[in-house]
């Protein structure tokens, strides 16, 4: 039996991994969201190269709800109105203006604070309902009815208190508005069979599908994280996961829920 995933975010890092894996199973057919089809060059190889041709490519911006709705009528068409899984990845990590693994006082201004956070939460919390909306109609007609926000462990509270992890402030903060949302969708359709769940990949190293090498200013700051969650949870481990590590753990995952698991936070890293 056939089972269509939708993909939110995928152009890049785990995202496409995600594709990548799902796409080698000829029973799926994926469906994965860029903002930019052509320019995603990574994305459009592994169309390319998918061996039962099973990946198609909708072009996507998840701050704009209209758009996630016209993919879903695409969709729609497609597979006579439903879909099984909803993979939710998309996420706002932009390191070009090097706000990226600021803490709340390292700031150049309130204004700056306010802007990063504001972008941050239109991808990262609205962006997160705008596709679990669009697609809501096709999973109730789906045989599987998951949806999975692929989430992060600086966005739990325990998690960040146990680390000491004030860096990363409005991508945390936003992406722990990101769990909620999970958790409100959970409440929602609980009644109805779903299996609604967030799940961490780890530290992966993405640096192979990023459109730039990493700075130097980059990496230190990503060191400067990585040293203090080992510091403070020394099983965590410091060693990057690679994409293929990370995803074959996440599918495992995801494969592996039940309605029972709904509501629930997951990590690769266990």
């Amino acid at each position: 039996m056939p089972t269509y995933y939708a993909v939110i975010g995928g152009s890049r890092g785990v995202g496409l991994e995600i594709v990548r894996q799902l796409a080698a199973n000829p029973n799926n057919t994926v469906y994965v969201t860029a903002r930019n089809v052509e320019k995603s060059v990574h994305l459009v190889k592994v169309v390319q190269d998918a061996p039962a041709q099973n990946v198609v490519p909708l072009q996507v911006d998840v701050v704009d709800h209209r758009s996630l709705k016209a993919a879903a009528e695409q969709v729609a068409q497609a597979t006579g109105g439903a879909l099984d899984v909803l993979i939710h990845n998309a996420a706002k990590m932009d390191y070009a203006n090097g706000n990226q693994f600021r803490s709340l006082t390292e700031y150049d201004s309130m204004d700056a604070l306010d802007a990063e956070f504001i972008e941050a939460f239109k991808v990262n919390t609205l962006g997160a309902i705008h596709s679990i909306d669009a697609f809501l109609p096709l999973l109730r007609k789906g045989s599987t009815k998951k949806i999975i926000i692929i989430s992060t462990g600086g966005g739990e509270r325990n998690i960040v208190w146990q680390a000491r992890l004030n860096m990363t402030a409005a991508y945390g903060v936003t992406k722990c508005a990101e769990n909620m949302v999970m958790t409100k969708y959970a409440a929602e359709l609980v009644d109805e069979g779903f299996v609604v769940a967030a799940i961490s990949p780890g530290v992966v190293d993405v640096t192979g599908t990023n459109p730039s090498p990493p700075s130097a200013e980059e990496l230190a700051d990503l060191k400067r994280i990585t040293d203090k969650i080992v510091k403070n949870i020394p099983n965590y481990g410091d060693n990057p996961l690679t994409p293929e590590q990370s995803v074959k753990k996440v599918l495992g995952i995801v494969h592996s829920l039940g309605p029972q698991d709904t509501a629930t936070f997951h990590s690769v890293r266990g």
